[in-house]
């Protein structure tokens, strides 16, 4: 029996790769609705490879290429496919061209009709499809067979672990989708939501497709979560999360029987993947503010479970040296939002914006450490104490404020080296010198003088008044060269005979890359040919080898050039009726007929 199955395996192969290969697109519809979902198909009847597929301007690709793979006997005839399909959107309303696919099968280059597609605004109205565009939206339809989806079946579901929070609370939100049938796939992978009243940060940890099981109500559902992040509060009172809406996919059985032996044979005819648009319902968040009760003074807006360590670089600096002050917050909640911590200096220190370092993670909720590092230059010497550099926050789980105090910091100034630039102090009382400083505004007399003389009625005045009307003269000039250099049609194209040559010559290499001989001597005769015509001003119907030599001759083209020209039109000539018997390296052919032509060129202007 074993024996048997390969032995009938290896037949119906062979059988069906011997079919003449055939490559066709098709839409599920050609009228659709601005924001509707439809699909595009490309399907191979063969074997093919280095596909290449059309640009989709005006659309959204919401899922694919998603692949599929058939083979059918129908009346003994064995045939294989595959089939390549897209779920995309439309975006706005006109006339979009899906352009034509491509695919190499064997040596032969297949490529598929151009589609076109209305989109419109409301309702589409049914608009009549031809013969193939109908079988491919009934072949996306439910089948007449299968059981009806309803809102038990497949669903999508917003989760919140809290609905009730502080303002910069930390809250988790997740989007699932709940299917009784295997969850093929689902658009958009993610969901792109302002969250207006909310700051959020997205788990990038959870954004693949995973699928799990979970029992609801004593129903086992398949299970997705589509989307993950935590979101923080920015406002009181209710906010609304706005719905989600999206199509899934999901593989459910029909009761269809079996086409064939071969679904028969592998169990693959009770089963069709259907297109299902879910919605879930809206959630309201009630957002309480902060207690103002026991708010320390320094508190800045953290919300969450914090620890804190300040830290210096060295306790003893001279004059106009610099230290650093670093201030670490480390723990869980809105540590991003954390705003800038206000530093009570003595007034001889000068600070700059500090250097802020974050290391967020969102595993389990937003948690990490933020750094402000602190540039600090004291500008005189003397003993100091940096306190009050304590920090504050709120925990909504104990529902109170934690403030963490930091120990007072001693900073020895020593006598910097030499004298410097003056700089006032604030209170304006005394003036001090640092050499590396801006120094202090000069006053008295500043014994100012005119470097220049008047501009208006000065030679730099009308010599700019001259220049724009001797640059329109001039302009006027170049362009009645052009105009007339460009008003003999024949001297146009000797001039750019070679140019466009070449660029015939580009679509040989194509054929070229594709082995497709034919197509390619085809393309390099007809560039020589062109060529020949616009450079010397010579009709199809004058051509001839001797004519072409005499023309090349009398125009200063050495006879070798001119013997290897002719060689090429004969050998380009002859492949055209015969290419399988020239042996001819198609590479080294286009490389001699550019170089041709490049000599041809040099030679005839000496």
């Amino acid at each position: 029996m074993t024996k048997f199955i390969y032995i009938f395996f290896i037949f119906i192969s062979s059988w069906a790769f011997a079919q003449s290969p055939t490559f066709i697109s098709q839409v599920s519809k050609n009228r659709v609705v601005i924001g509707e979902i439809f699909t595009v198909s490309f399907t191979l009847n063969g074997s093919g490879s280095n596909l290449v597929y059309p640009n989709f301007k005006g659309f959204d690709i919401y899922s694919g290429p998603n692949q599929s793979q058939s083979i059918s006997m129908v009346n003994g005839t064995v045939s294989q496919s595959t089939s390549l399909s897209f779920y995309i959107l439309a975006k706005t309303e006109g006339k979009f061209t899906i352009g034509s696919a491509t695919i190499m099968s064997g040596n032969q280059k297949l490529e598929t009709k151009p589609i076109i597609i209305e989109v419109v605004k409301g309702n589409a109205q049914p608009q009549q499809q031809n013969p193939s565009q109908t079988q491919q939206a009934n072949g996306n339809e439910k089948n007449q067979y299968s059981s009806e989806l309803n809102n038990e079946d497949v669903f999508v579901k917003s989760i919140l672990n809290k609905s009730k929070c502080y303002k910069g609370e930390q809250i988790h939100l997740s989007h699932k989708i709940y299917s009784r049938h295997q969850i093929i796939d689902f658009g958009p992978k993610f969901l792109a939501k302002s969250f207006d009243g909310f700051w959020n940060q997205v788990d990038i940890n959870k954004t693949g497709f995973t699928l799990n099981t979970e029992t609801v109500n004593g129903v086992n559902y398949y299970v997705v979560e589509i989307y993950n992040t935590y979101l923080f509060p920015q406002r009181t009172g209710n906010i609304i999360i706005e719905p989600v809406e999206l199509e899934c996919i999901v593989r459910q059985q029909t009761k269809r029987q079996p086409r064939n032996i071969i679904e028969q044979f592998f169990g693959t005819g009770g089963y069709e993947d259907v297109r299902v648009k879910i919605k879930c319902k809206p959630l309201k968040v009630d957002v309480i503010d902060l207690p103002t009760e026991n708010k320390p003074a320094d508190f800045n807006g953290a919300v969450g479970d914090f620890s804190y360590k300040v830290s210096i670089s060295k306790n003893e600096v001279k004059e106009n040296d610099a230290f650093n002050l670093k201030f670490t917050i480390s723990g869980t909640g809105n540590i991003k939002l954390v705003e800038l911590l206000k530093l009570n200096l003595p007034e001889s220190f000068e600070t700059y914006d500090p250097k802020i370092n974050e290391n967020i993670k969102t595993i389990g909720g937003v948690s990490g450490s933020k750094t402000y590092d602190y540039l600090i230059i004291p500008r005189e010497k003397g003993d100091f104490v940096l306190n009050n550099l304590g920090f504050s926050y709120f925990d909504a789980s104990k529902k109170k404020y934690v403030s963490i105090p930091a120990p007072d910091i001693s900073i020895k100034v020593l006598q910097g080296d030499g004298t410097s630039a003056q700089i006032i102090s604030s209170n304006k009382k005394e003036v001090k010198e640092t050499e590396n400083d801006l120094r202090y505004i000069k006053t008295g007399d500043l014994n100012l003088k005119q470097t220049d003389a008047e501009f208006f009625s000065s030679s730099k005045h009308y010599i700019l008044l001259i220049i724009p009307f001797l640059l329109f003269i001039t302009g006027l000039l170049v362009m009645k060269q052009h105009i007339k250099a460009n008003s003999n049609i024949q001297l146009v194209k000797e001039r750019k005979a070679a140019k466009l040559a070449k660029k015939q010559l580009s679509i040989a290499e194509k054929h070229l890359k594709t082995n497709s001989k034919d197509l390619f001597f085809y393309e390099v005769l007809n560039a020589l040919n062109n060529y020949i015509g616009d450079k010397f001003s010579m009709s199809v119907v004058d051509f001839s080898k001797e004519k072409i030599s005499e023309m090349l001759l009398s125009r200063n083209v050495k006879e070798e050039t001119t013997n290897k020209f002719i060689e090429t039109l004969n050998t380009c000539e002859y492949a055209k009726y015969a290419p399988s018997a020239v042996t001819a390296d198609l590479n080294a052919v286009y490389n001699d007929t550019l170089n041709l032509i490049s000599k041809i060129e040099e030679q005839i202007k000496k």
